[in-house]
Order: structure tokens, then C-alpha cells, then sequence
């Protein structure tokens, strides 16, 4: 099975974004699964569409900023845009970790119904140390983030349906907001766990709900 991951890295989330998806990639590897890895200027329009005619993945992940109608990658510039190459998407599962691309562009790339795309239907948030930008594996206020995301992305890989994997991430992410509430008295963790549970408040799974690899 062919799998592909975008990630650019030309600012502070998208660093951070591909740092998180690198573990991501170590385990498709450790299941054999052939990962074609779009990182830094790789990240554009034609590598990916290439690619994805190319390959015919099954699963695609894209990491970077989105509004509502696309997604961008390396310097922002635009990879997927709705009315434009959007169906290059469809009859596979996507999942975008980025903002807002749930609500119009997941929409049109799964008006098929055989097409799955799990995203955000508003900002993704999260929050970082800027002390750790050169090693955003180990920030710790990032972590919660990381795990709760990622967490999707294991789960697809493990062989279950987009909608398990979109319910297991958000348990995730509940598990992370109780941890940190246990303690109201530390400020950061309540805003993280605000942060989280809007993250997971915003994730949708659309199309093919039941897909699996």
C-alpha cells in the first residue's frame, strides 16, 4: 500500500506539524507500508498530484495551514483547492491536520460518498514553547496535541474504519483535558485543555465514515 504525507516546514507550526507526523511515518515504515514523504519544498502542487496519479494511494495525510476551501503547503502555497483539483482526493481517505479544510473542502471531496476526509471545521489550535522550535518532540505543552492528533493516524494504520479512528482520537483528547483539569490552579494547563477540547470539538469525519485500509 502506497501512502503519502505532506510536510512543509516554513514557519513554527509547520514545523511543528512535521515533527509530529515524522513518528507517523516510522511506524506506516514499520508495518511495511511504502510511505512517500513530501517534506519542505517537496510539499507543493505538482509533487503531490504527481504523486497521487502515480501511486494511487490509499491513504494520504496532509500537514500544514488550510482555509476553508484548501489546503497549502511548503510557503503556502495552495495543493489542493476546492473547484480546482479537488477530486483528486475522492476515493481514497484523507486526513488533514489543518484549519478549517473540514468545513467546504472536505465536503465537496466527499459529495461521492466513497471518498473519506477527516479534518477541522475551524482552526486547529495548539500550544507550543517557542524555546523548543528546534526540537518540538520534546515540548512538553505541545504533547497533549501531538498525542490526541496522532492518535488518528495510528489508529488508521492499525486497520480501523475512519470513524473508529476519529472516535479514538477524540477519546485522546478527552483523556488529555481530564489530566489537565485535575489541577485548575496551573493557568497553562486550563488554556491547553480549552485549546484541546476545542480541537476535538471541531474534528469531523465525512464521506465514507465505515473506510478502512
Amino acid at each position: 500500500m502506497n501512502f503519502i504525507v505532506t510536510r512543509p516546514e516554513h514557519d513554527m507550526t509547520t514545523k511543528y506539524l512535521s515533527a509530529w507526523a515524522g513518528e507517523i511515518i516510522g511506524l506506516a515504515e514499520i508495518k511495511k507500508i511504502r510511505v512517500i514523504d513530501l517534506r519542505r519544498v517537496k510539499a507543493n502542487q505538482n509533487d503531490l498530484i504527481g504523486r497521487i496519479k502515480k501511486l494511487d494511494p490509499k491513504l494520504i495525510f496532509l500537514n500544514g495551514h488550510g482555509s476553508d476551501d484548501c489546503i497549502s503547503g511548503h510557503d503556502n502555497k495552495i495543493l489542493i483547492k476546492v473547484g480546482y483539483n479537488h477530486q483528486i482526493l475522492q476515493k481514497r481517505i484523507t486526513y488533514a491536520l489543518s484549519c478549517n479544510s473540514g468545513k467546504i473542502l472536505g465536503q465537496k471531496v466527499t459529495e461521492d460518498n466513497t471518498s473519506t476526509y477527516i479534518g477541522y471545521s475551524d482552526e486547529f489550535i495548539f500550544v507550543g514553547d517557542s524555546n523548543y522550535i528546534t526540537r518540538p518532540l520534546e515540548d512538553p505543552k505541545a504533547e497533549p496535541f501531538k498525542e490526541s492528533s496522532n492518535q488518528l493516524m495510528v489508529s488508521l494504520l492499525k486497520g480501523n474504519s475512519a470513524k473508529e479512528a476519529s472516535e479514538r482520537s477524540k477519546d485522546k483528547f478527552k483523556d488529555n483535558i481530564r489530566k489537565l483539569t485535575s489541577s485548575l490552579a496551573d493557568i497553562n494547563s486550563l488554556q491547553i485543555a480549552q485549546c484541546l477540547w476545542w480541537d476535538m470539538r471541531h474534528q469531523v469525519c465525512l464521506g465514507n465514515i465505515e473506510a478502512k485500509l
